[in-house]
C-alpha cells in the first residue's frame, strides 16, 4: 500500500516526476498510435508535429507540478486525487504501449526479417540492424519477451499486482533501454524506452517502505556451516578465485594479442613465384586475408571482400611469448595427425610484418598489412 503521506503530501520534484512521465508519456503515446495512420503527403508534418507536441507536454508539466506544489502548501489542492488520476494515466500507459510491443512481436510485426540486412556482411551492418537479426533469428525468443511483455502490462492494471507487474516488465525493458542506448537505435526509440523505465521505477518507488521492510524481516533461519572465519575465507575466495584465474588465462591468451586483427595479404610468393593480385579466383590457396584471433585461432581467406567459410582455412597456432615465435597447425590434410610449421616474423612494425614459412613442401613468403 502506498503511504499516506505520499498521497497527501510530497516535494516538488515527486511532483514534477509524476507529472512528466504520466503527461508525457501519455502525449507520446498518442504520437505513436496516431503518427503512423497518417497519409503519405502529411509525412512531412510528422517530425515537427511531434516535437511540437513533446515540447508542449513537457512545458505543461513543468507548470502544472508547480503549480500543484503551490496549491498544495496553501491547503487548496487535492494531492491524494491528483496522485492517484497521474499514478493511474502512468499505469495505463505504459501497460498500453509495452503490451503493443508484445503483441508485435507475435504476429511478427516487431523483429520482422530484414531480406537487404541479411544480404549485408556483418562488418558493414550498424547497431540497429545487429539487434534486428539478431532477435529475428528465433521466433521463440520474441514469445519469450512478449510473455513477460504482455503479462506483466496485464498486472499493471489491477492495484493489487501493479508491484507484480512492475517486477516482470522493469528486467525486460531495462534491458531493451541499455540496447537502445549502446547500439544507436535512435533517439526517439530511446526515448520511450527511458520514459517506460523511469515510469515503472517510479511504481516501485511508491512501494520503497514495503520493499526495504521486506529485506529487513528477511532471516534465513538455516543453521551456518563451519566457523566465522572459515565462512569468511569461502566468500572472499568466490571473488578472488575467478578473477585470478581469468587474469592468468587472459595472461596466456592474450600473450599473441599484438597480431590480433585481419591482415591484408599484400604480396605472396610461392616456390619464389610471385603469385598474381587475380589468383584468387581460381586458387582458393592464394589468400587475400588472415585473421589472426584469440584463442590460438588462424583463418585463410582467399576473398579479398568477405570472409567465406567454404573457402577458407582453419589452423590453430601457438606462441611462445618469451622467443616471440608462432608455430602454426594445419589440420586440412590430416586432421589426426595435424602439421606442426614454424613461421619465421620478420619487420613486424605493429600493422605491417613479413611471413616465412614451409607448408606442404611450398616455401611460402608473404608481407602482411593489418587492417585498422
Amino acid at each position: 500500500m502506498i503511504n499516506p503521506k505520499t498521497l497527501k503530501q510530497s516535494n516538488w520534484f515527486t511532483k514534477f516526476s509524476l507529472s512528466f512521465l504520466s503527461i508525457v508519456g501519455t502525449v507520446n503515446l498518442v504520437l505513436f498510435i496516431v503518427m503512423p495512420l497518417l497519409p503519405f503527403k502529411l509525412s512531412k508534418y510528422v517530425l515537427p508535429f511531434g516535437l511540437s507536441s513533446m515540447a508542449l507536454a513537457i512545458l505543461f508539466s513543468i507548470g502544472f507540478s508547480i503549480y500543484w506544489h503551490l496549491k498544495e502548501k496553501k491547503g487548496s489542492f487535492n494531492s491524494e486525487k491528483c496522485h492517484l488520476w497521474l499514478t493511474s494515466l502512468l499505469r495505463f500507459w505504459i501497460a498500453l504501449q509495452i503490451s503493443n510491443y508484445g503483441f508485435e512481436k507475435i504476429m511478427g510485426i516487431n523483429f520482422a526479417p530484414s531480406f537487404s540486412a541479411g544480404d549485408t556482411p556483418a562488418g558493414l551492418l550498424n547497431g540497429q540492424q545487429l539487434t534486428w537479426i539478431y532477435y529475428s533469428h528465433s521466433y521463440g525468443i520474441s514469445i519469450v519477451i512478449a510473455f513477460f511483455q504482455i503479462v506483466g502490462s496485464y498486472f499493471l492494471l489491477f492495484r493489487r499486482t501493479i508491484l507484480l507487474g512492475v517486477a516482470m516488465l522493469l528486467p525486460v525493458m531495462f534491458n531493451i533501454l541499455l540496447i537502445n542506448i549502446f547500439y544507436g537505435i535512435g533517439l526517439v526509440v530511446a526515448f520511450t524506452a527511458t520514459t517506460m523505465v523511469l515510469g515503472l521505477t517510479y511504481l516501485l518507488y511508491q512501494r520503497k517502505d514495503e520493499i526495504l521492510e521486506l529485506f529487513k524481516r528477511f532471516e534465513n533461519n538455516l543453521p551456518s556451516v563451519g566457523s566465522k572465519s572459515f565462512r569468511n575465507i569461502a566468500k572472499v575466495s568466490c571473488v578472488l578465485i575467478p578473477v585470478l584465474f581469468l587474469t592468468q588465462y587472459k595472461s596466456k591468451v592474450y600473450a599473441s594479442s599484438k597480431y590480433f586483427g585481419k591482415w591484408n595479404v599484400e604480396t605472396m610468393t610461392r616456390n619464389g613465384k610471385l603469385i598474381a593480385e587475380d589468383a584468387w579466383e581460381k586458387d582458393t590457396t592464394a589468400w587475400k586475408n588472415i585473421y589472426f584471433e584469440e584463442r590460438g585461432k588462424l583463418l585463410y581467406t582467399p576473398n579479398p571482400y568477405k570472409y567465406d567459410d567454404n573457402t577458407s582455412i582453419f589452423m590453430k597456432y601457438d606462441y611462445d611469448a618469451d622467443k616471440d615465435v608462432i608455430k602454426v597447425i594445419a589440420f586440412d590434410k590430416n586432421p589426426e595427425k595435424p602439421d606442426t610449421i614454424p613461421v619465421q616474423i620478420n619487420k613486424f612494425k605493429g600493422n605491417s610484418m613479413e611471413w616465412n614459412m614451409v607448408l606442404y613442401k611450398d616455401t611460402i613468403q608473404m608481407k602482411l598489412k593489418k587492417e585498422l
